[in-house]
């Protein structure tokens, strides 16, 4: 008589292999002894009547073993010993045993199959109750990492149900993780059941039910469904509030088309909130003429509503789950008003900016807001920040921004550049590639991150290192880069920042037309202000 092996270093046999198992050694003239309580059983051979026994095998013995040991037991070659605990703890031997029989076995395998079936001995839970369980895990089998899709047959692909409820807590006190007092009572409640397919049912009630206990089962129940919602819920895409800011341009009329702006957002896995767009800057019928004092009159009457209500709605009065709701971005204005917008919203939360391209296709998911999905991702160095002219240690300098064409020097005011130089210090960024190909500079979503980074870098030097205290700005950049170059002046800690626009035209000289610092944005002709605190 011997000790039973640990537990923990056999591994735990399907019926096939056990089966297997069991073949091999009565092949080699061993006699068998099956030591099976309820539900699972342990193999062991010996070489003779004086031998100790060996265990070979443990796990599931289902219909294969059944019949590879109904093969071995004329002769008395195979002894049964029926136990009530787990077969491994009991010592081995054959005192207690019986001969085996094919009836005996039949017997045992149909008892056992009563126990570990899906129905069980107690009451069934309710049809509405297993429906529910099954929506809980998406059909799924729960056992940790299968997933098994329950409603198709693997090899086939027909549709059907192909899943089994498996007890936790046994629905009769003699199955795998049986309770004196729970089981019948727990046998029809949803919570005490898993889906699972027929593989990992068998392997948690009859191939290794001594390592799936009630609470690694609970766990993994649990684990289960928390993953399928979290899964799920990724199919809901955030919810985010569609900003325009958006007025009549040179050279464009502009056409703010909802259903275009939300396929754009979905391409951002982003949904649009049901309020819809909200509107600001908007100059109306006017016709776009940075440099007429009736522009910026009209303009600025507008101004005074939006920029308050814009403030108003970022800082709080909407929120998303305790948090800023997140925006999406829509600019399509002038660049002075695309920069006053981007230092508004700033850089709080989640911002995403959409760039308005005219070339694109309508008929392509989300119009002409939705970047090329063929794009290439950017290079690192796409985007470089060039110092133009040293800092004359002056408290005023230059930033140029150079991306869908070249910003002359020559253009700019005669205090700022003349005779072939700057008489301040100047920055510049622009892109690596040459000029005449930057029609399209913003082509993929990670170009405006790239970008704002060098516009980081940029802005930095002029504070943190010149020490500036007004920057005259120049933007010949996409409708995205303008807004991306004001979120990066941040609230209360940026120098004041001077805009300058051009009228269309090759040549055409820069004037300013707004000035933005920490508290407020004028107007330059007339010298009105809004307040931005």
């Amino acid at each position: 008589m011997t000790e039973a092996a640990d537990t923990q270093s056999v591994v735990p046999l399907s019926d096939e292999a056990l089966a297997r198992a069991i073949g091999e050694q009565a092949a080699s003239g061993c006699e068998l002894l099956i030591v099976a309580n309820g539900f699972t059983a342990l193999a062991a051979a010996r070489m003779g009547a004086t031998s100790a026994w060996t265990e070979f095998g443990r796990g599931d013995f289902g219909l294969r073993c059944g019949a590879a040991a109904k093969a071995v037991v004329n002769g008395g070659a195979l002894r049964w010993w029926e136990v009530d605990k787990s077969p491994s703890t009991y010592e081995l031997s054959a005192e207690a045993s019986v001969p085996g029989t094919p009836e005996f076995i039949d017997t045992w395998l149909h008892d056992a199959e009563e126990l570990t079936g899906a129905e069980g001995r107690g009451d069934s839970p309710k049809k509405d109750d297993m429906l529910y369980l099954g929506y809980l895990c998406g059909w799924r089998c729960q056992f940790a990492g299968c997933g098994k899709d329950l409603q198709r047959e693997s090899l086939s692909g027909s549709r059907g149900n192909f899943s089994y409820f498996a007890h936790i807590i046994a629905s009769s006190k003699k199955g795998p993780r049986g309770d004196e007092l729970l089981s019948g009572v727990r046998s029809n409640e949803i919570d005490n059941i898993m889906l699972m397919c027929d593989e990992c049912h068998r392997r948690i009630d009859r191939v290794d039910p001594d390592r799936f206990t009630v609470d690694v089962l609970r766990n993994m129940r649990q684990d289960n469904i928390n993953e399928v919602k979290r899964l799920l819920d990724t199919l809901r895409y955030e919810e985010a509030l569609p900003v325009v800011v958006m007025g009549n341009i040179t050279a464009q009329a502009p056409r703010f088309i909802q259903r275009d702006a939300e396929e754009a957002m979905w391409t951002r896995l982003m949904r649009m909130t049901p309020s819809g767009p909200q509107r600001y800057f908007y100059n109306g019928g006017n016709q776009h003429n940075p440099h007429a004092s009736h522009y910026w009159g009209l303009l600025f009457e507008s101004l005074r509503d939006d920029i308050p209500m814009l403030r108003k709605r970022l800082n709080g009065t909407l929120s998303h789950e305790g948090n800023a709701m997140p925006l999406a971005i829509y600019p399509l204005h002038s660049t002075s008003m695309l920069v006053l917008a981007g230092r508004i919203v700033g850089e709080g939360s989640r911002i995403v900016v959409f760039q308005y391209d005219r070339d694109r296709p309508q008929h392509l998911p989300g119009g002409k807001w939705a970047f090329d999905e063929n794009a290439a991702p950017p290079a690192a160095d796409k985007y470089c920040v060039k110092e133009l002219a040293p800092h004359a240690d002056r408290e005023e300098a230059c930033l140029i921004v150079s991306l869908t064409y070249e910003v002359e020097p020559s253009r700019l005011p005669a205090e700022l550049f003349n005779d072939g130089k700057f008489s301040v210090g100047a920055l510049e960024v622009t892109a690596s590639q040459p000029a005449s190909i930057r029609a399209n500079i913003i082509a993929h979503q990670m170009d405006l991150d790239l970008l704002a980074a060098v516009i980081q870098q940029a802005v930095e030097k002029l504070q943190d290192e010149w020490k500036v205290k007004t920057v005259h700005l120049f933007v010949g950049a996409p409708a995205s880069a303008c807004f991306k170059v004001g979120q990066k002046l941040q609230a209360r800690n940026h120098a004041t920042y001077v805009c300058y626009e051009t009228l269309l035209g090759t040549g055409t000289p820069f004037f300013p037309t707004i000035k933005i610092s920490n508290a407020r944005v004028e107007e330059l002709q007339s010298g009105s202000g809004i307040s931005l605190l």
